[in-house]
């Protein structure tokens, strides 16, 4: 297996990328054992212990893990033993970590995790069990006195033996001043805030042929698959229909090369359990790929980990800033990942295609 150098490792690839959207063009990201990446995203759904393990046979100076940049609240319960492996095989035997993500409604009182102020765990008592070591919270008041009082009780925290320091968060500003006071900690782990971005260098969109994929089911997207719905060429696709990719394939080459969107999203009454909706996705990617398209827009975490496989990328760098997003390049492809919740009602309309807004067909 090869040694792997990363500055970051992320729970999902949906947190690989915000991470590197975050720090801007020419980041490059991986997804598994790739070597020599600043970002190692997980190879598969979700990052592993031994995708941790493997990459911990290097020690970086400084490592970041990612999680907690998707619209639904981070799962302590699994995020626990990746905890306590990074704290454990990092060689440092303390993390500081914060679960606040006031942008996506989620912020952290006393410990306490609550999504859109209803309470969603409490983490201290979700966290300990899984963890080797203490787990210790810096609270609101702490946080609120600044960066050196929260660098004081990070230290204070360490010295007492603590493995896991969470640090409350209720606003942007806390968010500022706890990202500038840990930005000196071997380890440390949360939403992309939390990390300080990189400066990226100046890149260029990608151009040609462009396809919206999206398997997601969050409500934003849903929204904004409706919003553009009557204004750019769209596919409801039907997964237990017959032989459903070629259906669609079909269907895009008598589209005259403008962007369209192909979609398996859908409310949750009408949902297809245990049919393969992100292969059959992959499948329409591979088939589009085939016919020339280089660009694609992709929802859903398991809808773009799929695509990604079938196309074998496993690589992929940050390019140019779109819509708040940034174009992944990997191979001959190009990729916006659009996490769940992100994005106003017009995204797929006037985001990614300006033209789209002026053109006959949303006339």
């Amino acid at each position: 297996m090869p040694q792997l150098t990363p500055s970051a490792l992320a729970w999902t690839l949906q947190d690989a990328v915000a991470l590197a959207t975050a720090w801007g063009a020419g980041t490059r990201l991986a997804r598994g054992t790739d070597a020599g990446n600043a970002i190692l995203a997980p190879a598969g759904l979700a990052l592993s212990g031994q995708e941790v393990t493997a990459a911990l046979q290097t020690s970086p100076a400084r490592l970041f893990f990612s999680f907690g940049n998707q619209e639904a609240t981070p799962d302590a319960n699994a995020l626990a033993p990746l905890l306590d492996c990074l704290i454990e095989q990092s060689g440092t035997g303390f993390m500081a970590a914060s679960f606040a993500a006031p942008a996506l409604g989620r912020t952290v009182y006393q410990g306490h995790l609550f999504q859109d102020g209803r309470l969603a765990v409490n983490l201290h008592h979700a966290l300990r069990p899984a963890l080797s070591g203490r787990v210790a919270v810096v609270q609101h008041e702490v946080v609120a006195a600044g960066v050196p009082a929260i660098r004081r009780k990070l230290a204070a925290f360490k010295e007492q033996g603590a493995a896991l320091a969470l640090l409350d968060a209720v606003d942007i500003a806390q968010c500022a001043a706890i990202a500038a006071a840990v930005e000196a900690q071997p380890l440390s782990g949360g939403p992309a805030w939390l990390c300080p971005a990189e400066t990226g260098h100046a890149a260029e969109a990608p151009g040609g042929a462009l396809a919206i994929l999206s398997g997601a089911l969050d409500r934003q997207t849903l929204y904004q698959l409706g919003a553009a719905r009557h204004a750019l060429p769209f596919l409801q696709v039907d997964p237990a229909a017959p032989n459903p990719a070629a259906q669609a394939l079909a269907w895009a080459q008598t589209q005259g090369g403008q962007p369209f969107i192909i979609t398996a999203s859908t409310t949750p009454d009408k949902l297809h359990h245990g049919l393969p909706v992100a292969a059959i996705l992959a499948d329409i990617a591979a088939g589009l790929a085939g016919a020339g398209v280089r660009r694609f827009v992709l929802t859903g975490n398991d809808t773009a980990s799929a695509i990604l496989d079938r196309l074998h990328v496993h690589t992929l760098e940050t390019g140019a800033a779109t819509a708040g997003l940034r174009w992944l390049s990997g191979g001959n492809h190009h990729f916006l990942l659009k996490p769940g919740g992100f994005g106003a009602r017009d995204l797929f309309l006037g985001g990614f295609e300006p033209q789209i807004r002026l053109n006959a067909t949303a006339e």
